[in-house]
């Protein structure tokens, strides 16, 4: 009888640790989505380990602000030249190794549909120099054995829950979560670099002696300066200009107190960019800007209509495998617009077990504002955070927990009073074809009768922090997308630092 050995050693190896000319298996997850050569397929992987023989992918991060005077977030890119496409999606560094497969390993990965993010075994992975002769490539080659052609790649799961986990491929997510968080540090720094490094910059320039304009910047210059002169002389306090007494809603607290509030005329006013054109200043309105601010308000309306949807199922991450760890997953630092739109659920989402998150909308109206000004109204968000600061409660399934719905129904009654009552009965006349109430514009213009069947509304204003921001949203309209291909910036608005107190 013939006695086959093997040689059963382990071959496993971190991408830093492997050589040129070395056989070896490894547990990568793929970073780029694999091109398909037809004969062959290449891929990139990274273990989120460096090695010094990997090519370098560098960040250039400040290529695309440096020299962007006053506008270092490219809000004018339109008003100029195109935006470059991305590049590299990450990682950065010498984290990547790029190999290429030969059958029949490439119709096993046609038939996985193996795309960017997953994890992967890969076995007997030859190592050697690529065709630049710098860079150390990955080879992977059919390879057989008495039983026939053997596939030496394939995926694998971090969840040690799944069918196919591989505590290889945890340990793997586990760094990628650290160097996610040493780029937004680095992020950071570059950023506070580039913003010190203006300050200088000005700094000097104002030190040094003015350019001379010609005669048409000097004779704006003049008028900007006689009409402030005029206005700061006219700002004399007038009846029109003082803002009546509020009764604003003692259970409802809010941050920034020493902070004076501001109408929502202010808040959503355009700002704009002063460039120079050709020597002539132009001004350029800014999809938006990041700022905070404190308002008075009411509650006029909400969304969605039904306080069982004001939570929704968790919005999975690949970071959750490791939430046995007692670690923060790192949050993206740029919104995208598929985070602000309403999630789509299905009976799945109520029947398993899922992680909660608030999410809902309010329309405020100014609570007072000055005599012959008309009170505006505005949407904001109201995310998982601010939610819970707000109700003082966690987000849950409402829809079977009746006892949290009506602990929520409880606390908004206390932040918009008799609204939701209102709103349905609205819903219902519209449900039966009567017409609805008039609206809230004409109970504050016109008085009721006291025998008038009419339901007035009746909540108390209160105070809240508001925050501006932007969002990327699809822009088929090349001519408007001014966050990149395809891309453009959408201003939106969110309550946060108000709690609602008491029982």
């Amino acid at each position: 009888m013939v006695v086959t050995s093997r040689n059963v050693k382990d071959k496993f190896k971190l991408l830093q640790d492997i050589q040129e000319g070395c056989f070896c298996d490894i547990v990568a997850q793929v970073v780029r989505p694999p091109h398909d050569g037809g004969d062959k397929m290449t891929l990139w992987v990274s273990d989120y380990t460096e090695n010094p023989l990997f090519h370098n992918f560098s960040v250039g991060f400040d290529e695309s602000s440096i020299g962007r005077d006053g506008d270092p977030f490219g809000y004018t890119d339109k008003y100029t030249t195109a935006a470059n496409p991305p590049g590299w999606p990450g990682p950065f560094g010498k984290r990547c190794i790029q190999i290429t497969c030969w059958e029949p390993h490439v119709t096993a990965l046609r038939d996985q549909d193996m795309g960017t993010l997953a994890w992967v075994l890969v076995k007997n992975l030859q190592i050697k120099l690529g065709h630049s002769g710098a860079n150390l490539e990955g080879f992977l080659r059919e390879d057989r054995d008495p039983y026939g052609p053997k596939i030496s790649i394939r995926m694998v799961g971090s969840n040690p829950d799944s069918e196919n986990f591989d505590p290889r491929a945890k340990e793997g997510l586990q760094r990628k979560r650290q160097y996610e968080r040493l780029r937004k540090g680095q992020a950071r720094e570059i950023k506070e670099a580039l913003r010190a490094g203006q300050k200088r910059k000005h700094g000097v320039e104002s030190k040094s002696e003015p350019k001379k304009g010609n005669s048409k910047s000097r004779r704006n210059e003049k008028r900007s300066k006689s009409k402030a002169n005029k206005q700061g002389e006219a700002r004399e306090p007038t009846e029109q200009d003082v803002v009546p007494f509020m009764d604003l809603n003692s259970r409802v607290k809010c941050e920034n107190e020493d902070k004076p509030a501001s109408p929502i005329a202010e808040i959503t006013k355009l700002v704009q960019h002063e460039t120079t054109v050709d020597d002539d200043l132009v001004k350029l309105p800014l999809p938006f800007v990041n700022l905070n601010y404190r308002a008075n308000v009411r509650v006029v309306d909400f969304s969605p209509s039904n306080l069982a949807d004001f939570a929704h199922p968790k919005k999975e991450s690949e970071y959750e495998d490791l939430s046995d760890d007692g670690e923060e997953s790192p949050s993206n630092s740029e919104t995208e617009a598929e985070d602000e739109q309403p999630i789509q659920r299905t009976l799945d989402d109520f029947s398993r077990a899922r992680n909660w998150e608030w999410r809902f909308f309010l329309e405020l109206e100014d609570a007072v504002v000055a005599e012959n000004h008309k009170k505006q109204r505005l949407w904001v968000a109201v995310d998982n955070q601010s939610a819970q600061l707000l109700t003082g409660l966690d987000a849950c399934n409402l829809r079977r927990d009746k006892q949290a719905l009506v602990k929520l129904r409880d606390k908004m009654f206390t932040l918009w009073g008799n609204l939701e009552e209102k709103k349905a009965a609205a819903q219902e006349a519209a449900r039966k074809g009567k017409p609805p109430d008039d609206s809230d514009d004409d109970d504050q213009q016109q008085p009721e009768p006291k025998n008038s069947g009419k339901t007035q509304l009746t909540n108390r204003a209160f105070p809240c922090c508001i925050k501006q921001y932007g969002i990327k949203v699809a822009e088929p309209e090349p001519s408007q997308a001014n966050a990149g291909n395809g891309k453009r910036w959408q201003r939106m608005f969110q309550l946060f630092g108000a709690r609602i107190v008491g029982e």
